[in-house]
């Protein structure tokens, strides 16, 4: 007995070893990064401006994977599944991990068990923001006018963010709406531009430009102070509702199992991509803040937002089974 603990001990620690040796050694090919939307969404700006010169300071390139759809559930499990040697990742709004489990009573893979928190890339806080031939000016005036004009207003969003905000929105102040799922950040933007949707939520970085040549039109912020990109654009706390102030952030996540000096080795690098003073212009320009994490520290984030839209998801009572 002894000799076969002796021998099983030899071979962990030989295995030890050479996770340890390859991870020195990483990169030593291209990586891999599995994006969960649509090209030319949010998610993949803010991605791109940090994996870019991440590839230089890891001395290999990146490149994107588009597998979107199921609200992210198609490249969450891509990643899931992938072998956990750090050549493939998963950048995504943290929905995948804080808000799935809250909707789905089944999933092909467990957000919190089969992924591996990387890096925090960015964060950035919403817009309500509405057509303009909607009748209000903020949101305080579209509940109003919601009021007095029942079931006329529609209201739509292509990742569950939207969804989960927005009956927080209607059980907080008794806004009326009709729901409109889209697939797709771009199709919704283009239902809300082409006057099919009377208003949505957008993270700033994707509804900025659309707000300065007036196509859209800025309902309220949800960050606890106003943007300097739009400092005419009252919070919800303004509005009496702080209970919708929230963030979005943009997470990288590894196959669990992925050698943890791998992941510290990645997380190092973007915290120095993101030390570049151009870089933090770059996304602050776009509405969005820096904010290095631990990974460590990200799996807390990510138990902390969980409770949070769980929370939200009972009790608007959604499920998506």
């Amino acid at each position: 007995m002894k000799k076969i603990v002796r021998a099983l001990l030899a071979t962990a620690w030989v295995a030890g070893a050479c996770l340890s040796a390859a991870a020195q050694g990483y990169p030593t090919q291209p990586i891999k990064v599995v994006l969960p939307f649509t090209a030319g969404g949010g998610t993949d700006g803010v991605t791109r401006i940090i994996t870019e010169p991440l590839g230089k300071v890891l001395g290999q390139s990146i490149v994107m994977d588009y597998k979107p759809g199921a609200n992210t559930i198609i490249g969450g499990q891509t990643v899931a599944t992938a072998k956990p040697d750090g050549y493939t990742m998963l950048a995504t709004m943290d929905m995948t991990a804080t808000i799935l489990p809250a909707v789905y009573g089944k999933l092909p893979f467990d957000p919190v068990k089969d992924l591996s928190p990387v890096a925090v890339l960015a964060h950035v806080p919403a817009l309500f923001v509405a057509h303009p031939s909607v009748p209000a000016n903020n949101l305080k005036e579209l509940v109003e006018y919601s009021k007095r004009n029942p079931g006329k207003l529609n209201y739509g969003s292509a990742v569950l963010y939207g969804q989960v905000l927005g009956q927080q929105l209607k059980t907080a102040s008794g806004l009326n709406y009709t729901y409109v799922p889209y697939k797709g950040a771009p199709e919704a933007v283009q239902a809300l531009l082409g006057g099919h949707l009377d208003f949505m939520m957008l993270d700033i970085a994707t509804g900025l430009n659309f707000l300065k040549d007036g196509r859209l039109k800025a309902l309220a912020i949800t960050a606890p102070q106003r943007s300097p990109q739009l400092t005419d654009v009252a919070t919800v706390g303004e509005m009496g509702w702080p209970e919708l102030e929230m963030s979005v952030w943009y997470g990288l996540f590894a196959p669990a199992g992925t050698p943890q000096a791998v992941i510290d080795k990645v997380n190092a690098g973007v915290a120095q991509v993101v030390a570049d003073p151009a870089i933090r212009k770059r996304l602050a320009e776009l509405g969005h803040e820096v904010a290095p994490a631990s990974p460590a520290q990200v799996q807390a984030l990510v138990r902390k937002d969980a409770a949070k839209w769980g929370k939200a998801a009972r009790e608007g009572n959604i499920r998506l089974d």
